[in-house]
């Protein structure tokens, strides 16, 4: 198996508050630390955590401090940097993560306006058997996705926007974005997989001429962050594998709770533990 997540990628500063801000607020974060992040760098590291071959590229990042340590950061077997340009005219994106107790959180973005979305070289597409693109990429995105299905490679769009989801096999939506269920049912008229993710709630799968939900495994949530990234990387990794509607939403929805329950900073985790956790989850048509 080899994948290629095309998307975001930046650090995240994570500070841990009690509540979240409202108007003149001056809060303090109870603690804070760094950590990778970006729809396409939480994606490719579950997938190299989980021993697939995985490539990942998407916009340059500065020739800066947190450029710098972004790519060290990222550094581990199975994950392949190289196609990812340093550029000394742009500056390194970042987001600013506010957690509260609950483990629900609040996400500020900066950079991307200014992002120079990458071109990907023939070389790149060698030996890829999924890919998966996430929604900040936006147009580049959508051509990376329309070009994996002109070479018939499975491609799961990550919160993707409509140029991305009309060429995408397996689209990740969050009820957050989605809220109606209605475009989920379109999409998948049209001959898509669809998965509406619901935090606590259901997940649901559209997938065929049948729909599939099945619950989340209970948690005490610790970090929401990167779930529904890891979500996805799992519905890749599924495709990939060539596994049953049944047991990717499964095996997805265990990696997402699972995370919450751990957080990133706990890393990734496991394809033995998300492999127990799925086993115990029920399907339901």
């Amino acid at each position: 198996m080899k994948a290629l997540c095309y998307g975001s990628l930046n650090p995240d500063l994570v500070h841990h508050v009690d509540r979240l801000p409202v108007a003149g607020d001056d809060l303090l974060s109870a603690r804070w630390h760094i950590e990778y992040g970006g729809g396409g760098g939480n994606a490719a590291v579950a997938l190299a955590t989980w021993a697939a071959d995985t490539v990942l590229i998407g916009h340059a990042v500065g020739d800066d401090p947190m450029g710098a340590w972004l790519l060290k950061t990222l550094t581990r077997p199975h994950l392949d940097l190289h196609g990812i340009r340093q550029d000394p005219d742009v500056r390194t994106p970042h987001c600013v993560v506010m957690i509260t107790p609950d483990g629900d959180r609040t996400i500020i973005s900066t950079g991307y306006q200014d992002a120079r979305w990458q071109e990907l070289a023939e070389l790149t597409w060698e030996g890829v058997t999924v890919v998966l693109v996430d929604g900040y990429s936006a147009e580049p995105g959508a051509r990376v996705a329309a070009e994996a299905g002109r070479r018939g490679i499975p491609v799961v769009g990550l919160d993707a926007g409509p140029a991305t989801a009309e060429v995408s096999s397996l689209v990740v939506w969050s009820r957050h974005e989605h809220p109606d269920a209605a475009a989920a049912r379109d999409l998948n008229a049209d001959g898509h997989a669809v998965v509406l993710t619901g935090g606590a709630g259901d997940n649901a799968l559209w997938w065929g001429d049948r729909v599939y939900r099945t619950t989340p495994p209970p948690i005490t949530p610790v970090d929401g962050t990167g779930a529904g990234d890891v979500f996805a990387a799992m519905c890749a990794f599924g495709l990939a594998a060539n596994w049953s509607p049944e047991r990717i939403l499964t095996m997805a929805t265990a990696a997402g709770a699972l995370l919450v329950g751990r957080g990133r900073a706990a890393g990734m985790p496991t394809l033995e533990a998300i492999t127990k956790s799925a086993g115990a989850l029920e399907v339901r048509r």
